[in-house]
């Protein structure tokens, strides 16, 4: 088969990206979740911020005891001017670093997330220009030269913590450049606002550029690892669904940004039918190849943005953000005529399920919700199976 220039371009980037997978031990289908955060799932993407939120409270308290710690040591190397003039400086940096620790308890989300490390970034960044306009010009001792010159090495510190968070390229890419920008703009008001830095500072500035680029990899060895655990803990193993406990987090998320919001909220409760006869007539293995591709089916009719819930068994819970109950049912409706499910004898493998929306139905909580749509089901399975509940709509059979 030969390749059209128009596709050429297409197909070398779509190689170019598997082998960065490759290199980085990430599935071609995943890369762009290490690239940006808006294609993590919400779940994920609130895991994650709550780690990364406790980490910076954590951080932000260490440094709010350890930064004025270090006053003796100016005091004991700098003039008594630039010593107290430094504490000053010390002083406020920690009180900020401990309004961050008691203040940085906020609603878990990436916004919130990324403003935290931002805060933690620019809290030593700014003290690092302060000092190191107060500290250019001036001429020490032996021992005040080196004490000085450990002021410059603060953006290594910072680059460095950047490999404590699980960030994705662009968040690294984010909070690295103004870092960077940062020391050089300092080298250049050092040099008297020169066109280059300094001879000496080009290769510290290297160095710190090698820092940035290791601290990216970690982090994103840091995501990897997260996002590994974070789905052996919340899919289920079969049908690499959400399982119920996680089903039950996404639920609750969606209730409350719905009620928040005032977006319509459709759930749909499924239950294959018979299930128990094909086991017993076919075997676990047939089964459990049946709720496989039953799954696959239901995560196929939704939308991005949607969940499938394996419930227990062979019932599932999908539900649906921004949709009413007749919308949800016209999305399930082709799966409901079709004969995409079968069954190894060649019949088709039915389902009954019933569909609840919020605010329509009167529920205050998405596990009432859960129950409205799980007691439409048992209507559908009332009157003869392969058929959907949906309010305000006439029962939708199959047809089968």
């Amino acid at each position: 088969m030969t390749l059209s220039l128009r596709t050429l371009p297409q197909s070398l980037w779509s190689r170019v990206k598997a082998q960065i997978g490759q290199f980085f031990f990430i599935a071609p289908g995943e890369l762009r979740d290490f690239w940006l955060s808006r294609y993590h799932s919400p779940l994920f993407a609130r895991y994650r911020a709550r780690f990364i939120l406790s980490r910076v409270r954590m951080m932000a308290a260490v440094f709010a005891v350890l930064t004025p710690l270090w006053m003796m040591v100016d005091f004991l190397t700098f003039p008594v001017w630039v010593a107290t003039t430094l504490a000053n400086g010390r002083m406020l940096t920690s009180i900020a670093f401990a309004l961050l620790a008691l203040l940085c308890r906020c609603t878990p989300n990436p916004g919130h997330a990324r403003a935290a490390i931002g805060l933690l970034l620019v809290i030593p960044t700014t003290f690092f220009i302060f000092s190191r306009i107060l500290l250019a010009g001036l001429h020490f001792d032996a021992m005040g030269t080196a004490m000085a010159s450990g002021y410059t090495f603060l953006p290594f510190v910072l680059m460095s913590g950047l490999a404590l968070f699980p960030l994705v390229a662009t968040e690294t890419l984010l909070f690295a450049l103004p870092l960077l920008s940062v020391f050089a703009l300092s080298a250049l008001i050092r040099h008297g606002l020169g066109l280059l830095p300094g001879l000496n500072d080009l290769p510290v500035f290297w160095l710190l550029l090698l820092i940035a680029v290791v601290g990216s990899m970690a982090s994103l060895s840091q995501l990897q690892l997260m996002k590994g655990l974070f789905q052996q803990s919340s899919l289920d193993p079969l049908t690499r669904t959400l399982n119920r406990r996680s089903g039950e987090q996404f639920l609750a998320l969606q209730m409350a940004q719905a009620k928040r919001q005032g977006f319509p909220l459709a759930i749909a409760f499924l239950d294959l039918d018979d299930f128990k006869k094909l086991n017993d007539q076919f075997g676990h293995k047939i089964g459990d190849e049946v709720l496989l591709h039953a799954a696959e089916a239901f995560r196929q009719a939704l939308r991005d943005g949607d969940a499938v819930i394996r419930w227990g068994g062979e019932e599932f819970v999908l539900a649906m953000p921004y949709a009413t109950a007749e919308q949800a049912g016209k999305r399930l409706d082709l799966l409901l005529h079709s004969r995409t499910l079968q069954r190894p004898d060649g019949q088709p493998q039915t389902w009954s399920g019933g569909i609840a929306q919020w605010p329509a139905d009167a529920s205050d909580t998405w596990a009432e919700l859960v129950k409205i749509a799980d007691a439409r089901m048992y209507q559908a399975k009332k009157g003869g199976k392969g058929r959907m509940v949906v309010p305000d709509t006439e029962d939708r059979a199959s047809g089968t």
